[in-house]
């Protein structure tokens, strides 16, 4: 059976982490046999030191349920979004930061997603949040978009899924996604799977180009042929004003 530990993907977030490259939010969508192992190892990272109880460790909802927007008058507010959104603003007690982590992210309710929005948006200067989700296709673009997005596959019965290398591959790819508005969510999935895809062969450069086309189109702006023909000059022609062009779509 695949092993958390020799996956690529992880291991490059954990040499990223390790490097300090930590998002102040980062989302990971996995197998749910590894969501536990992932909070242990980032809390491992990023607290110093890993135990149930640290105090600068929050967490929100279980591996198979996502928590609820929270009221404080009533006894599950521990454990809710706005539990996780007042708590994480308070100062570390034994580490230089906290860490909110999010399960089930993929099943959160409108309200409670909502509700984490300017948190994930402009965490307190200490603070970093994880959200663990099995499905990315189903976690809010608007928390997406504020995130650092990796997908984890076990590699059981699923191959990385390589970009288009020719002009044939090009236009098989085009004829399949020139479709109408509502193939947008398959754009984007191929850009989880192309970035995966680039991760674990070593390409940080391009997984990055992927991550700017990712939320360019999880932004919703764009027709699909456009979005396919900025995906093109990005990924395919030699363009030395593509990463310009790409920043100036993120941003708008």
């Amino acid at each position: 059976m695949p092993d958390l530990a020799t996956n690529v993907t992880w291991r490059e977030i954990l040499r990223e982490t390790e490097a300090g490259n930590i998002p102040h939010c980062r989302a990971i969508s996995a197998p749910l046999k590894w969501h536990d192992d992932i909070m242990r190892g980032l809390a491992d990272l990023i607290l110093g030191g890993y135990r149930p109880s640290h105090p600068d460790l929050l967490i929100a909802g279980t591996p198979d349920k996502a928590p609820l927007i929270g009221d404080i008058t009533k006894p599950n507010y521990e454990g809710s979004c706005r539990w996780m959104i007042e708590n994480i603003a308070l100062k570390p007690l034994e580490s230089k930061r906290r860490l909110g982590v999010i399960f089930c992210a993929d099943n959160l309710g409108l309200p409670a997603a909502n509700s984490l929005l300017k948190l994930a948006e402009e965490p307190p200067s200490h603070a970093y949040l994880l959200f663990l989700m099995e499905d990315g296709r189903l976690f809010l673009p608007t928390l997406r978009s504020r995130s650092r997005f990796n997908t984890i596959i076990s590699g059981e019965h699923e191959q990385p899924r390589r970009i288009p290398s020719d002009a044939a591959e090009w236009v098989s790819w085009l004829n399949d996604s020139r479709k109408s508005g509502t193939e947008i969510d398959a754009v984007i999935s191929d850009f989880e799977a192309w970035s995966d895809y680039a991760l674990q062969t070593g390409n940080i450069e391009l997984a990055e180009r992927i991550e700017k086309l990712r939320i360019i189109a999880s932004r919703r702006n764009l027709s699909i042929p456009q979005l396919c023909d900025i995906t093109i000059l990005a990924l395919r022609e030699e363009n030395t004003y593509i990463e310009r062009l790409l920043d100036d779509f993120r941003q708008a």
